[in-house]
């Protein structure tokens, strides 16, 4: 039998905290150390400060070096940019310490920011260390599970992917993340300073579109507020009419002048219909439709999860979901 896959966790925000039991009942998997900086956590126990219901016995420490020293493999859920998080992704491989990230612009960050990616890549290799940025969206929905549909065509002409969220029954903190109540005004103002938007569309657009071999002339990515024309109550809560319910983002690739890449994201309060769509129109032209969608929440903790293994056995460098072999439950 071979040993397991020694974990350190880094970040332990409310993803880091959820990501935390799926890890611990997970098998072949062990966690050996955590590091975060919130001074509210250093020194409490894992157990106590994630949604385990006991203790695990791992002291939180905010020492990087500490928390390296015994683990084969970090899980990183920290920042979503890619410069904010390049120099801890330095000082992890250059210990040949695997990385999986939750970090939305590691997900395909080789057409966005081509020069960091290279020296990203070339931390790694020197280090025999593999690195994977990754999650539920971006990393799967609406670019990794697009791609694998296409196998199945002769041809594609364009690719149009929707994700629809119903964010009435979400925590807070999301609800606030999205914007949900605002007035337009003050919506548009925080995506003017970049704190509403769904960080990583163009990296999907441009994680499909290498993957196809189509050369893209430009993209868009578009903010809006998704305004509700009623009133929407929940149980705490109230979204007057003529507020943001939500964000609606839109992003559009162009080959050739022609839009052949459109992805759809909308999360918001009182959407009657959430799913995930993707219509790939080609020979032959078809629909995948999952009537419901998927919890986000859920759903990144698994694909972190199960990453790992694939992560662990990589060639090393910077990899991207499309040049992994494909990720699957393997309890």
């Amino acid at each position: 039998m071979s040993s397991p896959i020694r974990i350190t966790q880094i970040g332990l925000g409310p993803l880091g905290q959820m990501l935390t039991p799926h890890l611990v009942n997970r098998s072949g998997i062990e966690i050996v150390s955590a590091v975060d900086i919130a001074p509210d956590k250093v020194g409490k126990d894992l157990g106590e400060v994630s949604k385990c219901d006991h203790s695990l016995g791992i002291s939180i420490t905010d020492d990087l070096d500490q928390g390296l020293a015994n683990a084969d493999l970090a899980v990183v859920t920290t920042v979503s940019e890619l410069e904010r998080i390049a120099p801890m992704l330095k000082e992890i491989v250059s210990k040949g310490i695997d990385v999986v990230s939750t970090c939305e612009e590691l997900s395909y960050p080789w057409t966005t920011q081509p020069d960091l990616s290279q020296q990203i890549d070339t931390w790694a290799k020197e280090s025999n260390a593999s690195i994977l940025g990754t999650g539920i969206n971006p990393g799967f929905l609406m670019d990794f599970l697009p791609t694998a549909a296409t196998g199945v065509c002769h041809q594609v002409e364009s690719i149009c992917i929707e994700r629809i969220q119903d964010a009435s029954y979400r925590r807070l903190p999301f609800r606030q993340k999205i914007g949900a109540g605002l007035t337009v005004e003050a919506f548009q103002n925080l995506v003017d300073q970049k704190k509403i938007r769904h960080v990583g569309l163009t990296e999907s657009m441009h994680m499909i579109a290498a993957r196809l071999g189509w050369a893209l002339d430009h993209t868009e990515d578009i903010v809006e507020p998704a305004i509700t024309q009623i009133d929407i109550n929940g149980d705490d809560w109230v979204v007057p009419a003529g507020r943001a319910a939500g964000v609606l983002q839109t992003g559009r690739g162009f080959q050739d002048g022609k839009e052949v890449l459109t992805l759809i994201f909308k999360a918001a309060v009182g959407q009657p219909d959430p799913q995930e769509h993707i219509h790939v129109n080609g020979n032959p032209t078809f629909d995948m439709i999952i009537p419901g969608g998927i919890n986000g929440d859920v759903a990144t903790c698994a694909v972190i999860v199960n990453a790992i293994s694939v992560v662990a056995a990589a060639s090393p460098g910077l990899r991207t979901m499309v040049d992994l072999p494909p990720l699957s439950c393997a309890q």
